[in-house]
């Protein structure tokens, strides 16, 4: 079967002066699969079109997704860069840049432009700058899904089009960038919450106040508690706990201990509050558990 050397669908949206007042609108949007280099179809429009030798300037803002494959990117402010897939490609206005997939390999491209009021003031607070117009957010489903969202949109010509629009791209901008941070931050990251397990797992026995956690790691306990919850799937409290219930159960099976003693030792709010969150979480009262723990040791 003879291989497709090149795929690209695109739509260039019209703008009116009322979906300017939004101040961040679309303005065309695509996908692309080239299987070897070569320059964009001559169906795009001046100024969009350009072969490799020359480059291009744009007026506006752009995003490539590169979901396959791998390129090579040039930018008046960069140099040229390797570019592999699950990198995004930021474009400026006024910027001269270039871009291309690898020969023999190339790529898959998502891509969308926009302008507004709104995306410069974003560039002006430097949360996207042409110094750094590549990001490495890894292959990442929360990224691509809004390209998918609007292409759909487009082709339904669904009513509110550019608002939706601008939503999209919006989400597509927030995803890449919260992708960095997390891919940046990883490691710190693991070491924050190895570290928080420690602090945890020391304090088994008594009530630990997880603000006072998250601002003894140096992180506000909303961000904290999602990061602790993304690397281990359970909220720092729910881990807490189940640490203070697996410790229960081995005051139990191990000493004659009272219920009181143990609810006490573990610092619950009372015997009634003990009770009923380990039946909550095992299914039996810690009296019902032990019976049967030492039931099935007998036997």
């Amino acid at each position: 079967m003879r291989r497709i050397a090149k795929e690209e669908r695109f739509r260039y949206v019209p703008v009116s002066r009322r979906d300017r007042l939004w101040e961040l609108y679309l303005t065309a949007t695509g996908r692309i699969v080239h299987r070897m280099p070569g320059d964009p179809d001559r169906g795009h429009p001046s100024p969009y079109y350009y072969t490799w030798e020359n480059g291009r300037v744009l007026s506006e803002f752009g995003v490539s997704y590169i979901t396959q494959g791998r390129g090579e990117f040039e930018s008046e402010t960069t140099g040229r860069q390797q570019i592999e897939a699950g990198t995004i490609i930021l474009v400026f206005p006024d910027v001269w840049h270039r871009y291309r997939p690898a020969a023999g390999i190339g790529w898959t491209n998502y891509w969308v432009h926009f302008a507004g009021a709104y995306a410069e003031r974003l560039m002006r607070r430097g949360l996207l700058s042409p110094d750094r117009p590549i990001l490495d957010t890894g292959l990442n489903d929360q990224i691509l899904r809004p390209f998918l969202t609007l292409f759909e949109r487009i082709e339904l010509e669904t009513a509110g089009l550019q608002q939706l629009a601008a939503a999209n791209v919006l989400e597509i901008l927030g995803s890449a960038l919260a992708a960095v941070r997390l891919r940046e931050e990883g490691g710190k990251l693991d070491s924050v919450v190895r570290e928080a397990k420690n602090l945890l797992a020391e304090r088994v026995e008594e009530f630990v106040e997880l603000k006072d956690v998250a601002e003894l790691l140096g992180m506000s306990y909303d961000y904290f508690r999602h990061v602790f919850k993304e690397q281990t799937g359970m909220a720092p409290y729910q881990y807490h706990l189940q640490l203070r219930l697996n410790r229960a159960k081995e005051l139990l099976n191990g000493t004659d201990m009272t219920t009181k003693d143990i609810a006490m030792t573990l610092q619950f709010e009372s015997p009634y509050h003990f009770s009923r969150i380990f039946k909550q979480k095992t299914g039996m009262t810690p009296t019902q558990w032990r019976q049967g723990t030492r039931r099935e040791e007998s036997a």
